[in-house]
């Protein structure tokens, strides 16, 4: 017999501490990230997309969907007004023209450098003080946080799927 979620053990005091720290973390660091990306014109979605076609060049608009966590439309959006910006180019791939490989251009490798430059600062501020036994212990941690989570949420999406469907109940037709 499956366990409802409510009749779960709540997390402990020491868990739910944690949690709030990581969360707190995560809050503050989005805060300052989004500060700083402000200050040079870019919102942290746009410096994503830098980011990562900065350091993997030619990568396809899925695998950058991937990358970002966010839906291949809201990545086609996005795309779209930075090619309109100048920051970034669609081209065919030699191989199969209907895939497009992502490009930055000049004014996007300048821009991308900005923003990878400003990230990193963030990243030394947060780290400062911290041995490499400690971060490492952090990484290891948030790795296995981030493994039970995938799988919570694949259980999740999986008991969606096979739950029996209602149907809404029809608004109220007036007149």
């Amino acid at each position: 017999m499956a366990t409802s979620r409510t009749a779960r053990t709540p997390s402990s005091p020491h868990g739910t501490q944690a949690w709030l720290a990581v969360v707190r973390a995560y809050n503050l660091c989005d805060a300052v990230m989004t500060a700083r990306m402000a200050e040079l014109g870019v919102r942290i979605a746009e410096h994503e997309v830098l980011a990562n076609l900065a350091t993997a060049p030619g990568i396809t608009q899925q695998q950058l969907a991937g990358r970002c966590f966010v839906a291949k439309s809201g990545i086609s959006m996005l795309l779209a007004q930075m090619e309109a910006r100048g920051w970034v180019r669609r081209e065919a791939d030699a191989a199969d023209a209907r895939v497009k490989r992502l490009q930055l251009t000049p004014a996007g490798e300048a821009l991308a450098s900005k923003t990878l430059a400003a990230q990193a600062e963030v990243v030394r501020a947060m780290v400062a003080g911290d041995s490499d036994a400690e971060l490492d212990q952090v990484r290891d941690s948030m790795h296995r946080v981030s493994q039970r989570l995938e799988a919570l949420r694949e259980a999740d999406a999986l008991s969606r799927a096979s739950a029996p469907r209602s149907r809404a109940a029809r608004p109220a037709r007036r007149g």
